[in-house]
């Protein structure tokens, strides 16, 4: 199964009712944020399938092997970057605006605000801290905080990752991590360019995100499906440009 197909970026047009019942119903829980980083879990289609591997097979490789071709995925330097974000699920949906401060190797801030009465959300990953405000947002999060950084194109490995292994054909490769519970997650990419994750569980795909980039070479779209929440998560990439060293207060808890 492919997962770097087309997505469209066109707004959607706003169903206010709709709209406000979402809002309603995410501030009685957490934050909407809670619901979007929770679609990072993904999902996939009812038919959907497990990827199959490339060329010979899965073939064990060490940790150091999967950093090392993770390390290529991230961007040379610190970034700004600017998105539009979409999130829809039964009840309706909302859209907002973001932005993301990212530093390789492994820090992240996201920034997120949504329509007039709705509030704001940050989420700050540094290292192997992590904290989010609401707070009750790092909950959500903690567990697939790997998946926020694929959808800006970087590959991470899950916490408990407890397996790795790599399976390629020509410039097509696949990067598969097994987690203690059994969970498996892998990376589709075409050189060192992440295309798309695809989350197995119990050999039943659950989740699924796939990315769209322009003839730079650039993430201009991701797209995420959670199938058992029937939740839906889109990010626009509207601007990405480097940027000096952001201010340690951007790390800290405000």
């Amino acid at each position: 199964m492919s997962i770097s197909g087309s997505a469209s970026t066109t707004e959607r047009p706003a169903r206010l009712p709709r709209a406000r019942t979402s809002l309603a119903r995410l501030r009685a829980g957490s934050y909407l944020a809670v619901g979007a980083w929770v679609a990072l879990l993904a999902g996939c289609r009812a038919a959907a399938r497990p990827l199959a591997p490339v060329g010979g097979g899965f073939a064990a490789i060490g940790p150091e092997a999967f950093a090392a071709a993770a390390a290529r995925t991230l961007p040379a330097g610190s970034e700004l970057v600017q998105v539009r974000w979409r999130f829809r699920d039964r009840s309706g949906g909302v859209s907002g605006r973001g932005a993301v401060r990212l530093t390789p190797p492994d820090s992240l801030r996201v920034d997120v605000r949504g329509p007039l009465g709705f509030g704001r959300g940050t989420l700050v990953l540094a290292g192997s801290s992590l904290w989010a405000d609401p707070a009750g947002l790092v909950a959500q999060v903690l567990p697939r905080r790997y998946l926020v950084w694929a959808m800006l194109g970087v590959v991470q490995a899950p916490d408990s990752a407890a397996l790795f292994e790599s399976a390629s054909e020509g410039d097509r490769r696949q990067l598969r991590v097994t987690e203690a519970s059994g969970e498996a997650t892998t990376f589709e990419l075409r050189g060192d360019t992440l295309t798309g994750v695809v989350r197995v569980r119990a050999d039943r795909v659950v989740g699924r995100l796939a990315l769209v980039r322009n003839g730079a070479g650039a993430v201009v779209h991701a797209d995420a499906e959670d199938l058992e929440r029937d939740a839906h998560l889109e990010f626009d990439i509207q601007s990405r440009s480097p940027s000096g060293a952001f201010p340690a207060e951007v790390w800290r808890r405000s």
